[in-house]
């Protein structure tokens, strides 16, 4: 098999990045992932990648289609690395995702929950509330799959329509502002990405937006871009403010330590539930607020079965999943290391008049390294929401130190998901109790679950 080669096969299963999978070879050992392929599918494909027991392919004809396959409602679905499934039905959708998150923990994590139900998600479009897209020195929008060229952003249906707006219009004030976009491979260029993000409070809309710098501006660029980010603002229907964020560093995390209000509003107000957050540009909040709310509210009636009292939440963010644990006689000491969102995760409590919470604005690996506060049986409960990489070493022994009854992990990725799930069963004996579903990110392959373990006597 070679680069360029066209092949035609028959895919017979689904990857967890949404790709078709193909077996081929005299024993069916090498796997061809098919970009735009589904199960059941015979699809005529050009070949991308050649791997040791492996190739990458793009789908060029569907020659018998799956009964599932649906005409994206995005044009550039076949090449914006954003969206890998909106060519499958979303019934069809919601159940390979509860496939995928079974077959990782059975095969990652060699815990068997039997068939995963997922939840749908109440929107399957307009639903993100927050985006984040790279500036390249010819374009802005999102990233090819697989690659770091860009695709040029003209419209996004998973996007609030307020985003769409948003980004359009702070897009052309960094063209009015003279600065250049950046160039990732030599570091050279001005502007390297854009983010906003969307609140709903009270029937009104309003979006924040930052956009991040490669270096130091001078106070010329300063005043140029902040008259063109005020030029957008007035006129671009619910932008409401928009900061700076300085990140000189080479590496994939967007934000750098540094931000500075350009014009208007740091922070939009949203609602959850019976809640009201207030939200910055940078802080964690969950993208899908409809979704995130029956989410929540699970969570909490899973406290409420086991009888926590006294709750270690992990990765808390502004506070959101807080005010949920939080109540009912139970108190949550909760634990979030950047700084901007711990800050506002004690403000979201005073806001909400929620007793029984202290904030912790440092690492997890950092609190549980402090034997005062690890000790067995301190907690009855962790709930723990980490990033997609998952638990790290070192929070998975403290969190095994302490001991609680209940662990409550909430997850975005099944592999790192199913690989801590098995550390914790079988080297701090734990025993799988329930594992729950949730799409809430509609149109990609990504899933998000709630997994509830107990302390075995």
């Amino acid at each position: 098999m070679k680069k360029n080669e066209i092949l035609t096969v028959e895919i017979d299963g689904i990857s967890s990045e949404g790709e078709g999978v193909a077996r081929c070879g005299g024993e069916r050992k090498f796997v061809v992932f098919v970009t735009g392929a589904l199960p059941e599918e015979r699809v005529r494909c050009r070949v991308t990648k050649v791997g040791k027991n492996y190739a990458t392919a793009q789908t060029i004809d569907v020659e018998r289609a799956s009964a599932d396959r649906t005409e994206p409602r995005c044009p550039d679905f076949a090449r914006c690395g954003g969206c890998q499934l909106q060519h499958v039905s979303y019934g069809a959708q919601v159940s390979v995702k509860g496939r995928m998150l079974s077959d990782a923990l059975r095969r990652i994590g060699h815990v068997d929950f039997g068939g995963v139900t997922c939840a749908p998600s109440p929107d399957e479009w307009g639903y993100r509330n927050k985006t984040a897209f790279p500036v390249g020195t010819s374009a802005a929008g999102y990233y090819e799959r697989r690659s770091h060229r860009i695709v040029p952003l003209a419209a996004c249906p998973v996007l609030r329509p307020s985003l769409e707006r948003a980004a359009a219009a702070l897009t052309d004030a960094v063209k009015l502002s003279g600065l250049r976009g950046y160039d990732e491979k030599t570091g050279a260029g001005d502007i390297r990405a854009i983010a906003s993000r969307s609140g709903l409070y009270d029937g009104r809309e309003e979006v924040i937006a930052a956009v991040v710098a490669a270096r130091e501006l001078t106070g010329r660029e300063m005043g140029a871009l902040r008259d063109a980010c005020q030029k957008a603002m007035s006129r671009t229907a619910g932008l409401s403010g928009v900061s700076l964020n300085v990140n000189a560093s080479r590496g994939n995390f967007i934000w750098g330590p540094v931000f500075r209000p350009l014009c208007g509003k740091k922070y939009v107000r949203a609602e959850l539930g019976d809640f009201v957050m207030d939200i910055d540009i940078s802080a964690f909040f969950q993208i899908n607020v409809r979704q995130a709310e029956r989410m929540f509210g699970r969570v909490r009636e899973i406290l409420d079965k086991y009888g926590s009292s006294l709750i270690l939440e992990l990765y808390g963010g502004a506070g959101s999943l807080t005010a949920y644990l939080a109540g009912a006689s139970r108190s949550v000491d909760m634990v979030e290391e950047w700084r901007p969102a711990s800050r506002l995760a004690g403000v979201n409590m005073e806001k909400n008049a929620i007793a029984g919470v202290r904030v912790f604005g440092q690492s997890t690996e950092s609190y549980l390294a402090d034997a005062q506060n690890s000790g067995g049986g301190k907690y009855d409960t962790v709930v723990a929401d980490p990033p997609r990489t998952g638990l790290t070493d070192d929070a998975l022994s403290g969190i095994g130190q302490i001991a609680p009854e209940v662990i409550v992990y909430i997850s975005c990725n099944p592999a790192t998901l199913a690989r801590d799930v098995s550390t914790l069963v079988n080297g701090w004996n734990y025993e799988p109790r329930t594992i729950e579903a949730y799409d809430m990110f509609p149109q990609t392959a990504h899933v998000e679950s709630v997994c509830v373990l107990k302390k075995r006597k």
